[in-house]
């Protein structure tokens, strides 16, 4: 979790700017359309020649007819003949092009797991005050017997703890009312637990069950889900890049589709999401999965491929249910699509929405059979839509939820989605207040820091070496995915369904909050429009024209608008509560166990081996030095506790010597953090 508020004061100011710059670049791309418009008979756009040369069909293609080819041909252009050359190049070679991005996929990601399954960050998942290990939880109840989740089974975190004690405290009576509905409780029973118990919708599903029941066969099948979801995590990213490289290569050509690749293969985003037990890989994989299925059904026009998209549809569902909103949009640009044939429109348009109906009736059933409402898969949304939408909410890319405002809005509306949306809003003064954090909300999501919750890419960037490597975040890659949203504009209706998934994953963290992991499958769709812009920008080199140095132009107020003026190389996003949750996770027990049982050489080993991932401002430290970040100061007094424990344990054992030697340590590190406190303090 980020640290130091003054640095989000600092980022919303710096951010201001952008405002003129998207004006900028509007007007430049404005211009770009009206010159291409004009000298379309002359020249046009390199990669879509093809499409403006073909002969336009008579009529529609028949019903079952295969449609356009996936990969267009590249016609030759006296301007650019190495281009040419290398994209026939590509298309002859294109299955050794994508055997080899897939050996390098393969080979990235196995350092990765290697480096991390067998670590201490393997345990990671087990702070039970993370998401991670509640569905860890959730599947161990799953797999073991109670498949159908028929007792209601919700996480009691501390801020759910937070939330029940203010309400009690506003509402006394609700807390009698609780007590008196359980005559016969025990000594474990909690009362805050059950009130949320009732706010979550009973046995509802927390979240959408498709992830949690996928680890519980995985511990059925073989007794260790975490260790093997995460194998399957990193098949999925291959299928996910796979499908990259096939969209790329369908829209953009093989050039754009080979550059694509090879930003996927750095993208340390989207590996890093793969090696934990949360299901933001799969969204990255059921994204590009039905964007994909959607375009082959749309020109195949026939039963059996839209039954497919409604059944991979319907599966996404499963996994977010906001991916109804996608089936949606995507029978929309179906209709536009057929509107000259309505009658095919409606018996594809059903036959997709059965499929998705087929797919989501166990749950029906389920939610029947167990006394949950009937068509619900996920308890969470009304309280993350309260906390992170209430007037002065400081939860818009971290979990910092007004305990008061939101226990009070829950109170009222329980589980009901709708009311607490419109409860929500009220809180606000005036529309512009609301419209206010949606915009606050979209400066943070093209922002190029990850926000972390549950997880830190920062803090796994420290310790996973592989990951360095892998060094694109979104900083790299937002800027020129825009410059290449504008260069495609021209052209959108050929890629409507790319477009719709990436208003859809904006309209989810405008809706909500924004966080590293939500926007993850839009790094994944912006990367195409990455290597197309960077494509389009290379061609200067062969056609030295107007067009090229105008698309340069674009690419670089983009970049300055969007990654430069807004870069903080020194801003650090590490996390004491990152280092804290590493050590009572891996290292804690065994070290107490050790120390208890007089084997003291080995509670110090331990503990030494925990003291290797100590970052390198702590490892260098020096009298009188002054740390500049709110977090350095928290990092460092934890590790300073720690030499203070590694000197109790040498004194212990009898060895003053290296007992004065730490505690020597941890008083110099607690005089840094003094002086770093009352400096910060006189800013």
């Amino acid at each position: 979790m980020f640290t130091g508020d003054t640095f989000y004061v600092e980022i919303i100011h710096r951010i201001n700017g952008i405002r003129c710059i998207y004006i900028l670049t509007s007007g430049i791309n404005i211009l770009l359309i009206l010159r291409g418009r004009y000298q379309r008979k002359k020249q046009t756009i390199p990669l879509f020649r093809s499409m403006k040369n073909k002969p336009k069909p008579s009529s529609k293609p028949k019903a079952g007819a295969a449609g356009a080819p996936q990969t267009p041909p590249v016609a030759a252009q006296p301007g650019t003949p190495l281009f040419d050359r290398l994209e026939k190049w590509l298309d002859n070679r294109r299955y050794w092009i994508i055997g080899t991005l897939l050996f390098l996929w393969l080979a990235i990601r196995i350092a990765i797991f290697s480096n991390i399954a067998n670590g201490p960050l393997y345990q990671m998942y087990k702070w039970p005050e993370s998401d991670n290990a509640f569905f860890d939880d959730w599947a161990r109840t799953l797999s073991g017997g109670d498949w159908l989740n028929r007792q209601p089974l919700h996480p009691y975190h501390g801020w759910h703890d937070e939330f029940a004690q203010v309400y009690f405290k506003q509402h006394p009576d609700q807390l009698n009312r609780i007590l008196q509905a359980h005559p016969n409780r025990d000594s474990t029973f909690v009362p805050g637990k059950a009130l949320w118990n009732e706010w979550y919708g009973g046995n509802t599903y927390h979240q959408e069950p498709l992830y949690a029941y996928m680890l519980a066969a995985l511990y059925a099948l073989t007794g260790n889900g975490v260790y093997w979801m995460m194998v399957l995590q990193i098949l999925a990213g291959l299928l996910s890049g796979l499908l990259l490289w096939q969209l790329a290569r369908r829209y953009f050509g093989d050039t754009v589709a080979l550059f694509t690749g090879l930003l996927y293969l750095f993208c340390g985003v989207i590996l890093f999401q793969e090696t934990l037990i949360l299901r933001t890989s799969w969204s990255v994989f059921f994204t590009l999965l039905t964007i994909w299925i959607f375009d082959r059904a749309s020109e195949k026009r026939t039963i059996p491929a839209f039954l497919i998209f409604g059944l991979s549809v319907g599966t996404a569902y499963l996994l977010q249910s906001t991916f109804s909103l996608f089936l949606l949009g995507a029978l929309a640009i179906y209709y536009y699509q057929e509107r000259k044939t309505p009658r095919l429109f409606i018996r594809n348009a059903a036959v997709a929405v059965a499929g998705f109906v087929l797919i989501f009736s166990p749950v029906i059933l389920r939610n029947a059979t167990v006394g949950a409402p009937l068509f619900s898969t996920s308890s969470v949304g009304p309280v993350t839509f309260a906390v992170a939408n209430v007037s002065g909410t400081d939860a818009i890319s971290r979990w910092a939820p007004n305990a008061a405002k939101c226990a009070e809005i829950l109170g009222k509306t329980h589980d009901s989605f709708g009311a607490t949306v419109l409860e929500t809003i009220q809180t606000h003064p005036s529309a512009g207040s609301y419209l206010g954090l949606i915009w606050t909300k979209f400066q943070r999501v093209i922002i190029g820091l990850e926000w972390p919750n549950n997880e830190n890419y920062y803090f796994y960037k420290q310790l996973v070496q592989p990951l360095q490597v892998a060094f694109l975040d979104f900083y790299w890659i937002v800027w020129i995915a825009c410059a290449g949203l504008l260069f495609a504009w021209y052209y959108r209706k050929k890629y409507f369904s790319m477009y719709l998934a990436i208003l859809l994953q904006l309209a989810i963290m405008l809706g909500f909050y924004v966080l590293g992991r939500f926007r993850t499958p839009l790094v994944a769709l912006l990367l195409p429009f990455a290597a197309y812009a960077l494509v389009e920008c290379l061609r200067f080199t062969q056609n030295k024209s107007k067009e090229s140095m105008a698309k340069i132009a674009v690419a670089v107020v983009c970049f300055f608008g969007l990654t430069y003026s807004v870069y903080r190389p020194g801003i650090s996003m590490l996390d004491p509560t990152d280092y804290n949750t590493l050590y009572e996770t891996v290292y804690y027990d065994s070290i107490t166990k050790s120390a208890g049982a007089g084997q003291l050489n080995q509670a110090l080993a331990t503990h030494h081996e925990f003291l290797r991932f100590e970052p390198d401002f702590v490892k260098n430290a020096k009298p009188n030095q002054r740390l500049q970040y709110p977090s350095h100061i928290e990092i460092m007094d934890q590790f300073a506790n720690h030499y203070q424990i590694e000197s109790f344990l040498y004194e212990d054992s009898g060895n003053q010597a290296m007992a004065a030697q730490a505690m020597a340590k941890r008083d110099m590190m607690k005089q840094i953090v003094d002086q770093s406190r009352k400096s910060l303090m006189r800013r």
